[in-house]
């Protein structure tokens, strides 16, 4: 379908910047379904074209970075210390050389939203809102289906048969991008008097985690949605509960790990738990009894992969349908599937403490933003939700991972600055 003048008049009429960030709200649900590393390919377009507004347009201004900025800066710095003492110094090298880049594009991003004005503002919106749908929507039909647009989506690319063991797999990353998009759609359509299409949304994506696969969705929408009504029944007390509980999940998670019960038999005692939270369990204490070893520098960016010294899969124990069954688990394979526990592995104590800064920052940020005290419960379910899955799954430094998280940020400061149609005409 051709564009009408009028839409190719409002397109003409957008920044770099607007364009490139409404290209990730419209796209990245969708693609991140069937081909998740496509988002740092987004991510990276979006940095560009920041980069192009803002040299062409003069709107950069040299400034002390905030408390974001330096806790960002000290994550770069000391993971490029860690090079120092690394046990593998070509992985550690590797990330080194690019974390700079994906946290300078980052901010970048982020920073050239604010300079927007209202009617780019509203045309991101309005652009995250239609991916979201779009997103939602294919997210339905494959599961539907049976996972039918999976298998021929795995065929089309792999050029051959179906091979996945389970094949709401292959839609795991997907789900996880639709949870954090969800919030800033919330955000937007909250800003513009659309409620009750906000909690179609939340059921929907609700709906599509719980049916799914994707264990570290399924939780993270639960965690969002509880935070939402914690920081909306009570607003004078959940800063500073947020505050105790991030702190001591940052600083406390690898001592807790292995303070727990032998993680191969703990299913014999809890059988209540998800199947897929025992190897993580494993993982989480192999990985814990690390830590302890070398807690205050780690063993250096990247190198988890490097640390399984266990020639054979762990085994584990659990109960299924009151019959206790076996399987087992590499001890750590590409990564530990926890970010804060691998901030420990690799980076210590100190990586941990920088980590929990760059959280309480943003937290900080959240505290002081003068909006309703809807929009800021929506702000807390975000964070939250995001450290959730940030905590029970993905390795921190994955590409598409850190695009996500980044680009989440990004749209979330957009749709929050777009406050009502008016402003967009």
């Amino acid at each position: 379908m051709a564009l009408t003048p009028d839409a190719t008049n409002k397109l003409k009429n957008q920044s770099p910047t607007a364009l490139g960030l409404a290209l990730v709200g419209i796209s990245a649900p969708a693609l991140a379904l069937y081909g998740s590393k496509g988002v740092a390919v987004l991510f990276i377009l979006a940095a560009i074209a920041s980069l192009y507004t803002l040299i062409a347009q003069k709107s950069w201004r040299l400034s002390i970075p905030g408390p974001l900025g330096l806790s960002l800066l000290a994550l770069v710095l000391w993971g490029v210390a860690s090079l120092t003492w690394t046990v593998s110094q070509n992985l550690s090298w590797s990330l080194a050389r690019t974390l700079p880049l994906a946290m300078a594009g980052g901010y970048l991003i982020v920073y050239s939203v604010k300079q927007l004005n209202p009617v780019g503002l509203h045309f991101v919106g309005r652009a995250t809102v239609f991916g979201l749908s779009l997103g939602v929507i294919l997210a339905v039909a494959d599961i539907a289906s049976g996972y039918a647009l999976s298998m021929a989506m795995q065929i089309l690319r792999k050029g051959g048969e179906w091979t996945s063991y389970m094949p709401g797999f292959v839609i795991n990353n997907g789900v996880t991008v639709l949870v954090l998009f969800l919030w800033p759609v919330c955000i937007f359509l909250f800003n513009h008097n659309r409620r009750l299409a906000a909690l179609v949304g939340v059921a929907a994506v609700a709906a599509i985690a719980a049916v799914s696969t994707s264990f570290a969705s399924i939780i993270a929408v639960a965690v969002g949605c509880t935070s939402f009504a914690l920081a909306y029944l009570v607003p004078r007390h959940i800063y500073k509960m947020t505050v105790a509980g991030l702190a001591l999940l940052f600083l406390a998670s690898p001592f807790f790990m292995t303070a727990l019960p032998d993680a191969r038999t703990i299913g014999k005692d809890l059988p209540e738990l998800d199947y897929g939270v025992y190897p993580r369990l494993v993982i989480w204490q192999y990985a814990s009894n690390l830590i302890m070893e070398q807690p205050v520098t780690g063993y250096g960016l990247k190198t988890s992969r490097t640390l399984n010294t266990e020639s054979e899969p762990i085994p584990f124990v659990f109960m299924d349908n009151g019959k206790l069954e076996h399987g087992n688990t590499n001890a750590i394979s590409l990564h530990t599937h926890n970010g804060i526990i691998q901030l420990w592995l690799e980076l210590g104590a100190v990586g941990a403490l920088i980590g929990l800064a760059i959280i309480l920052s943003v937290l900080h940020g959240i505290k002081n933003i003068a909006t309703s005290a809807t929009v800021k419960a929506l702000l807390y379910a975000s964070l939250l939700s995001s450290v959730c899955l940030i905590s029970v799954s993905y390795g921190l430094w994955q590409s598409w991972w850190m695009a996500s998280l980044w680009l989440q940020g990004a749209l979330i400061t957009a749709c929050l600055r777009s406050k009502d149609d008016s402003a967009a005409t």
